[in-house]
């Protein structure tokens, strides 16, 4: 990652201050709970909801998210209709067995992946492809996840997820 630098009146370079974002005032954004309820699925999220249904899945509830207020679907999908997304790292051997042998132990699974539709059929998950192939791993048949109808919000979840890149060790353990 390339880092910003600026001329000083000398000429030396130097590191720009990094920029953080200021702290809201508790309490100053977002909607109470009862402004996040959704009777009636907007039309982009309707689509959604016939994909889900079509794939052989379950809508178990709909709501909009407390921040800004984009439709969400939690839904539990058929195992085999969700793809991890082609443009994420790869999959880490050690990391879904460790998943795996976690959820047999507690024999319940805690956190539903993030899903996308994709562009022809099924869905994409950008960021639970451990928990994908944790689950099938134990030949789980189907996988809890919260759908967000706008496929483009993958890309954003990708720069979200800071998990550090693998270094050797973790290679080595593949």
């Amino acid at each position: 990652m390339a880092t910003a630098k600026a001329k000083t009146k000398s000429g030396v370079k130097r590191k720009l201050a990094k920029r953080t974002p200021r702290k809201a005032a508790a309490r100053s954004r977002g909607f109470i709970p009862d402004e996040c309820r959704i009777e009636n699925l907007p039309p982009e999220a309707q689509a959604v909801r016939d994909r889900i249904e079509k794939t052989g899945g379950m809508i178990v509830g709909s709501y909009c998210d407390p921040l800004g207020r984009t439709p969400l679907i939690m839904a539990i999908l058929p195992i085999d209709s969700i793809e991890p997304t082609p443009f994420q790292r790869d999959l880490s051997q050690t990391h879904h067995r460790k998943l795996a042998d976690v959820i047999d132990r507690t024999g319940l699974f805690l956190d539903p992946v993030i899903a996308v539709t994709a562009p022809d059929e099924g869905f994409w998950t950008p960021n639970g492809r451990h928990r994908l192939e944790a689950m099938r791993r134990l030949g789980a048949k189907s996988i809890a996840a919260l759908v967000v109808p706008k496929r483009e919000i993958a890309w954003q979840i990708l720069a979200l997820n800071t998990e550090k890149a693998h270094n050797l060790r973790d290679k080595s353990l593949k």
